[in-house]
């Protein structure tokens, strides 16, 4: 017997949340025609799920009280999307189905786990993932038979995920930052022997251009004052 879910297709791959989702969703009562959208919907459901897990660790793991209020508050909004996907499939007559979990355990024990947030972010909050991320969600509405209430919390969705996005880049920005500072304050403290314990190759060539700028400076203060009139 045909799934339902397939009989369209090939089933729906939707990258949300922290997963690359193959979705299926299972029909509980009888319904004279099932939405062709159940897959997304289900895929959004569970994605948004593991993501609140996954920032949720994280929030609780980091040192950074400032990343942490922002990490809580999107997983906040992350299990707010689960529930109301898993609502709008149970009012659709239809319940959420798992699926293959992916990479999701790896990344939750990554987000609990004592590596720096910096290598979280890299891990966890990719540009390639985000580039992806945003490809699916501009395709959601590319189903002309959503009904009026779906969209409604797709668009929602939409714009909030965009928001989310935002804020974990201007987070990591921040964290970058102030991370450039500390390091920059170390080489001032205790001189060019910490150079050896860097490990962020950008750092490293950042502070190169900084302090070869200030050599050439010094020098041309120099080739000046052997210029200056007697």
């Amino acid at each position: 017997m045909t799934d339902p879910l397939t009989a369209r297709g090939s089933p729906l791959r939707l990258t949300t949340g922290f997963s690359t989702l193959v979705v299926r969703a299972r029909k509980i009562p009888a319904m004279s025609e099932k939405p062709s959208y159940l897959g997304l919907l289900n895929a959004i459901a569970v994605g948004e799920a593991r993501g609140h897990q996954v920032l949720d660790a994280w929030a609780r793991s980091t040192p950074c009280a400032e990343l942490a209020g922002e990490l809580r508050m999107i997983a906040i909004r992350e299990a707010e999307h689960a529930a109301a996907f898993r609502k709008r499939l149970s009012e659709l007559g239809f319940q959420v189905r798992q699926t293959p979990p992916d990479r999701f355990a790896d990344d939750l024990a990554c987000a609990g786990s004592s590596a720096s947030d910096q290598e979280k972010f890299q891990r966890l909050i990719t540009s390639d993932s985000a580039g992806r991320r945003n490809d699916a969600l501009t395709s959601l509405f590319q189903d002309p038979t959503i009904d009026a209430e779906t969209g409604a919390l797709l668009g929602r969705f939409i714009a909030e995920e965009r928001d989310t996005q935002r804020r974990l880049e201007a987070a990591c920005q921040r964290l970058a930052a102030r991370d450039t500072r500390k390091s920059g304050t170390a080489e001032r403290t205790d001189g060019p022997a910490l150079s050896a314990d860097r490990d962020n190759p950008q750092e490293d060539a950042l502070l190169g251009e900084i302090l070869a700028r200030l050599d050439r400076l010094g020098n041309t203060l120099e080739t000046l004052k052997t210029l200056r009139p007697r």
